[in-house]
């Protein structure tokens, strides 16, 4: 996949002027390949020249701050394949992934505590409210009870929730996003454990 990004800005006599017309190349500090369209750890000042604002990334911004992304979910991707199915370990393979690219919020659950819908072996949360377009193929969001699956131009706001995702299909999932930081506060106790890990 390939895209394409124009950037604006203002120049010298204050009109609107093209800055920068170019193709984005993808990463892939996980499953799937990202494309970093355009995002800002703070709140933009306008009118700029349409230099790319501060921004440490590569995923996550800052509280009140936006990342612009696309991403791909390889078919069949399933994260239990990559994690297993034992809890203990599954949110050990998690912590140690958690690094500066996906930094993920405290959770004083016990491993396993979120259920045994597939996929969820990489149920994590982050500081931020994550608003996801599927744009082709088909993804699915796991939730502690839930699953929702996304079609193309379907929506779904994750607002600071636990969660996973999974492409059942056999074609690439296409999703782009808005990630807007947040102040996040933890995830929450569980009042009841669904499934407690074994003593």
């Amino acid at each position: 996949m390939k895209i394409r990004r124009v950037v604006t800005g203002h120049g010298h006599s204050g009109t609107g002027v093209v800055v920068s017309d170019e193709y984005v190349e993808p990463f892939a500090p996980d499953a799937g390949e990202k494309w970093s369209i355009w995002a800002a750890d703070a709140t933009v000042t306008l009118p700029n020249d349409g230099t790319p604002p501060p921004f440490a990334g590569p995923l996550l911004p800052r509280p009140g701050g936006f990342h612009i992304t696309a991403f791909t979910l390889p078919p069949r991707f399933d994260p239990d394949d990559l994690l297993g199915r034992d809890p203990v370990r599954a949110a050990e393979l998690m912590r140690q992934a958690a690094d500066a690219s996906h930094p993920f919020v405290p959770d004083p659950n016990p491993p396993g505590a979120h259920g045994d819908i597939p996929g969820s072996s990489a149920m994590h949360a982050t500081a931020s409210m994550d608003c996801l377009m599927q744009v082709s193929g088909e993804s699915v969001w796991v939730l502690d009870e839930a699953e929702v699956r996304l079609r193309p131009g379907d929506w779904i706001i994750l607002n600071g929730v636990a969660h996973s995702c999974r492409n059942d299909g056999d074609e690439t999932a296409v999703l782009i996003g808005v990630v807007i930081g947040a102040r996040h506060e933890g995830v929450p106790l569980r009042s009841r454990v669904l499934y407690p890990p074994e003593t």
